[in-house]
């Protein structure tokens, strides 16, 4: 069944031009409301719409939305009413709203039922009337018994008849489709669906497989994917949106004071050893670049610069290609972005990605040509270099500014200091100060002793002592905050870096956070998002399981190196995570059973033990009990304190799960000169070694016409009447083929030898 683009967007509840839109990233043609909508359309822009869902970053789940520079607003337009005005009732009135949508459903559903044993009662009437008659007849007077009883069988056959050929009474499909109103929640399981459209649970599985979708009658699939199958049927879809109690509390933050004006949050980017750290060292006067490990960044780290009359935040992102993800929330965190090149080597592949990473989160750039003070600094090639990537300095007529400094000497640090603080006053970054705290969590771990650590730059509102704060799935009352120098603070405002104890557990790095009024209200939001968070993992393995399955047909088995990964912090984790599964090819992948933050303890290795798997460790120990059972079942525990040198065991690892290679070798080639018949040996080639050597003991080839011909092994090597093991170039000798008694002059003999090698990734 096609329709029309104009239909279509009727269907889906959105315009026609946003569903055009959607229809030409996605790939298709149509450009007009009255272009015809294919079924086939139909399954591309639902597998458009689902590879959009995964790559994005969803800020549903936290109820407030980043803007690029740095300031957090509702999601929804906040009314001017009290934060704690009506909560409860507004709680009770979704709920009761949730309710009533429910009800309807069931509704439709008991309907449906009704209608079909209202059917059944019809039938089951007309069979008795007839059978009636027929006793009716049979006793009524001056009427002849056979007769009676003839004519009672002929008009009981005749009712019979009637009723059979009554569409009325017939349980199949009425002939005039009836089209109704289908509402569609944010998840629902395929059964449920079918009933409320009055199905067989079968026909909507085959209308989710013409769309390329495997799900099953049990299975739940997304409102989007639902949408467009009941579509396809004919029914009119109408997607149920209920206010979360997410939104309920979150949305109703109001922050009642003018917004003022706040100081930047900076950024530092670029390429792995072009001087990140070490002018960031300088410019705080600490060594930072000291205590990471091979001198590389592996966490985010902020901190807070007074320069002149205004402070600067500072983020410290690794430059470390497996550290993509964290540079990319770095820069949606970030008011400025300063792009670190060295003056020696110009732009590479992470100033590349940085900058990418700049643009796409909307936020300026400030370029900082470090390494001027070495012999072969080139600043005109890396302001050239720039200006294709269009980053176009100042001083060629671009927007840019370009700063040359020394990370080492310390020159033009004190200039790239008046950049900051001048773009950061072009840009008039404001936010509100009394309310809530609202924020982004940039790190975090666990602490032995302290417990969950983490640190979270303030975008809205005053963090204090005691303030419930709940953060994407973990919540808890702050007990401790302190600055990047370890000093204990009472508040922080926007713009501030802190560290902060008393969460129940370790939030993920890049998790919004929000103050809540009390812990109920917390525990409501928590239970929310973890049902949300349970069905999208559901949704999300059944679909890998699915490409698995398609992936697997007709191939053969790949073969895995199962990993269980410790790290010290939740941004480490993610990215190491994230690089061990780009690691592999179409023979072996590496599957990370599970990734988590903290040492290592005893479940870990039973779960290690349970999945076959090897156990790294990265700046994490593990405890004595773990010890003891990885020494008692002969296990494979690794530690390591370097991002790069983790990946490369773990390559090498899975390198020695693939198969060898074998590869083959030409040692030598002789010419056949003559042919000779001998009593003892048979059937001799006299010959002259060309190239490289002939020896007895490998495999030879026979060419004709550079054609192989024969393939087998030597029977005999002479050298005028004696027996040799090798006869090198430039020297004839006489060769013997076993089992080969049809070689002619003109004959090239190839000896070749062949050698397995280790396959590397």
């Amino acid at each position: 069944m096609s329709i029309t683009v104009k239909d279509f967007s009727k269907a889906l509840k959105i315009e026609p031009a946003a569903l055009l839109d959607r229809m030409k990233a996605a790939g298709l043609s149509h450009t007009k409301d009255s272009d015809e909508v294919t079924p086939q359309d139909k399954q591309k822009l639902l597998l458009f719409l689902k590879e959009k869902k995964t790559s994005v970053v969803s800020t549903s789940d936290s109820g407030v939305t980043i803007k690029s520079k740095g300031a957090v607003t509702p999601k929804k337009t906040i009314e001017q009413k009290s934060y704690t005005d009506n909560i409860e009732a507004k709680r009770k009135a979704a709920a009761e709203t949730l309710k009533e949508h429910q009800q309807k459903r069931e509704d439709q559903i008991k309907e449906a039922i009704k209608q079909r044993q209202d059917q059944e009662k019809e039938a089951k009437l007309k069979t008795a009337q007839a059978k009636k008659v027929f006793v009716t007849n049979r006793n009524k007077p001056n009427v002849d018994i056979g007769t009676q009883l003839s004519n009672a069988a002929r008009e009981y056959s005749r009712k019979e008849k009637r009723f059979e050929s009554d569409g009325a009474h017939q349980f199949s499909k009425p002939v005039e489709f009836i089209k109704k109103d289908i509402e569609i929640p944010e998840t629902i399981f395929v059964g449920e669906l079918a009933k409320l459209m009055s199905l067989k649970g079968g026909e909507v599985v085959k209308s989710l497989m013409s769309l390329g979708v495997m799900a099953t009658i049990n299975d739940s699939i997304d409102q989007e994917t639902a949408i467009l199958v009941t579509e396809e049927i004919g029914h009119n879809p109408i997607p149920l949106s209920t206010e979360s109690v997410e939104e309920q509390i979150i949305g109703n933050i109001n922050y009642t004071d003018e917004p003022v004006s706040r100081h930047p949050v900076v950024t530092v980017m670029g390429h792995v050893d072009h001087g990140k750290t070490s002018l960031l060292d300088y410019i705080r006067k600490a060594k930072v670049a000291d205590g990471e490990a091979g001198g590389i960044t592996q966490h985010i780290g902020a901190y807070q610069v007074k320069a002149k009359d205004s402070t600067i935040t500072f983020i410290d992102t690794p430059g470390h290609a497996a550290f993509s993800a964290m540079r990319a929330r770095g820069a949606n965190t970030t008011d400025i972005v300063i792009l670190v090149v060295a003056a020696n080597d110009s732009v590479m592949p992470q100033t590349e990605e940085a900058i990418n990473h700049a643009k796409a989160a909307g936020v300026s750039i400030v370029v900082a040509v470090n390494k001027i003070d070495l012999a072969d600094a080139d600043i005109d090639k890396v302001k050239g270099d720039l200006a294709s990537k269009d980053l176009v300095p100042e001083d060629w007529g671009g927007s840019t500014q370009v700063i040359p400094v020394s990370a080492h000497t310390g020159e033009g640090v004190d200039h790239l200091l008046d950049a900051l603080i001048l773009e950061a006053e072009m840009l008039e970054l404001k936010a509100h100060v009394r309310g809530p705290a609202q924020g982004v969590c940039i790190e975090s771990e666990l602490d032995k002793f302290r417990g969950a650590v983490a640190t979270l730059l303030v975008q809205n509102g005053t963090l204090a002592h005691g303030d419930i704060v709940v953060c994407g799935t973990t919540f808890g009352k702050v007990k401790n905050i302190s600055d990047a120098e370890s000093q204990k603070l009472k508040t922080a405002g926007p713009s501030e870096a802190i560290e902060v104890l008393g969460l129940n557990s370790v939030p993920n790095a890049g998790d919004l956070f929000q103050v809540v009024q009390s812990e109920k209200e917390a525990k409501e939001i928590i239970e929310y998002r973890e049902i949300r968070l349970k069905n999208k993992k559901v949704l999300k393995h059944k679909d890998e399981a699915i490409g698995n399955l398609f992936d697997s047909m007709g191939s053969a088995q790949k073969k895995s190196l199962h990993i269980v990964l410790k790290t010290d912090v939740a941004g480490t984790s993610e990215a190491i995570s994230a690089a061990l599964r780009e690691v592999g090819n179409d023979e072996a992948y590496i599957k990370v059973v599970s990734a988590g933050v903290g040492g290592i303890s005893e479940s870990d290795v039973n779960l290690a033990l349970a999945t076959e798997s090897i156990i790294l460790g990265f700046n994490v120990r593990a405890d004595n009990a773990a010890k003891k059972l990885i020494e008692e079942n002969d296990m494979v525990l690794n530690y390591h304190s370097i991002i790069y040198e983790l990946i490369d065991d773990a390559k090498q690892r899975l390198s020695g799960l693939l198969d060898p290679v074998i590869k083959e070798e030409i040692v030598g080639n002789a010419k056949v000169l003559e042919v000779f018949n001998s009593p003892k040996f048979g059937q001799v080639a006299g010959c002259q070694v060309v190239e490289g050597s002939v020896s007895r003991s490998k495999p030879v080839r026979v060419l004709r016409d550079n054609v192989v011909i024969h393939q087998g092994e030597l029977d005999s090597l002479r050298r005028f009447k004696d027996d040799v093991s090798e006869v090198k170039a430039g020297t004839e000798c006489g060769i013997g083929i076993k089992n080969y008694k049809d070689i002619k002059p003109g004959d090239v003999i190839e000896v070749f030898d062949r050698k397995e090698e280790q396959q590397k990734l």
